[in-house]
């Protein structure tokens, strides 16, 4: 609240290829600022621009997209859905150089390097999304949802969730807080219906024919490489029957992995892709990783084969425990 009452321009930053999550928390956030501080002059920015999901939904949603940063006249900096400033991309280095007040809003498994950088952090991993985040602050704050940001943060909610398909207690609660404030259930469905283009049908088969599939006790792991739509590829290797799905590719110097894994998967080994693999795979490879129980992903330098090589010994290892002894569905 301080700090918002004391800045006059605010900037808010969302990852990379920004997803609706970002883009909504975005929104929501921007509107409680105001709420908070009406002088406030409020942007936002997202390197290399949003996902093709994203733009669909700002189409409905007033919020203008910058893909230049200008620090000049910033006070404050408020990164939303952002597990590490270098998913930031070209920003990091000029936002860590600015040293101006840096607040980072994420439900993503802390990374201990957002210590260092960040002025305050919010961050709340048992939330499903970082709208579900930005909701609870309108709570806290005692602070009136309005009709249209209640529709964007359920909206970002039931994208992150996979239509709820991974929702828990919370999210279905919060969802109907949301509703309960004007959001429409059918809006939003009908906003994040998205046809599938024949470049991400076709990067998805090619995982398929290129994955190489290892068994760990009775645990499916599929590890394949492909050039792009890493995480929709991971996903579609799960649909397919693996347990766990690792998929990496690489674009001029840049490392991409991304990791899926079913729940069961997660609640009966207890195998944190964000905080056990992705993380320390990361910092191996000079770059960070973090993300979700279930879902977690990697920037960072270095060989595709490397990166599968090493995703496959660190599952491996944490599944045989100290004992050697797999950790099976039958435990």
């Amino acid at each position: 609240m301080k700090l918002i009452r004391n800045a006059r321009t605010i900037l808010v930053i969302g990852h990379q290829n920004a997803d609706p999550d970002a883009v909504c928390s975005a929104y929501a956030f921007s509107k409680l600022v105001k709420e908070i501080n009406r002088k406030a002059i409020i942007s936002f920015v997202s390197p290399d621009g949003v996902s093709k999901l994203s733009k669909q939904l700002l189409r409905t949603i007033e919020l203008q997209v910058a893909e230049e940063l200008d620090l000049s006249k910033t006070q404050l900096i408020v990164t939303v859905d952002t597990n590490t400033l270098q998913q930031l991309g070209k920003f990091q280095e000029p936002i860590i150089k600015s040293l101006k007040p840096l607040v980072m809003i994420d439900h993503h498994a802390p990374h201990p390097e957002n210590t260092r950088t960040a002025t305050l952090i919010i961050c709340d991993e048992k939330a499903t999304s970082t709208c579900e985040v930005i909701l609870d602050m309108y709570r806290q704050l005692a602070i009136p949802l309005k009709r249209e940001v209640s529709q964007a943060l359920l909206t970002g909610i039931m994208v992150e969730t996979g239509h709820f398909s991974i929702a828990n207690k919370r999210t279905i609660l919060s969802a109907c807080t949301l509703i309960d404030r004007g959001a429409d259930p059918a809006t939003a469905l009908a906003l994040t219906k998205q046809v599938m283009d024949d470049s991400e049908r076709i990067a998805r088969v090619k995982s398929a024919q290129r994955m190489r599939l290892e068994r760990i006790g009775n645990w499916l792991v599929a590890l394949s490489d492909i050039g792009s739509y890493h995480a929709s590829a991971a996903r579609s290797l799960i649909s397919l029957g693996a347990h766990v799905a690792v998929v990496a590719g690489k674009r001029n110097d840049q490392l991409t992995v991304s990791m899926r894994s079913t729940h069961e998967f997660f609640q009966q080994t207890g195998l944190h892709l964000g905080t056990d693999i992705a993380n320390p795979l990361g910092q191996q490879l000079g770059g960070m990783g973090g993300g979700h129980p279930t879902a977690a992903g990697i920037n960072a330098k270095g060989e595709v084969h490397d990166a599968l090589k090493l995703a496959s010994t660190m599952i491996r290892e944490f599944l045989t425990g100290a004992q050697g002894r797999i950790r099976c569905p039958a435990d």
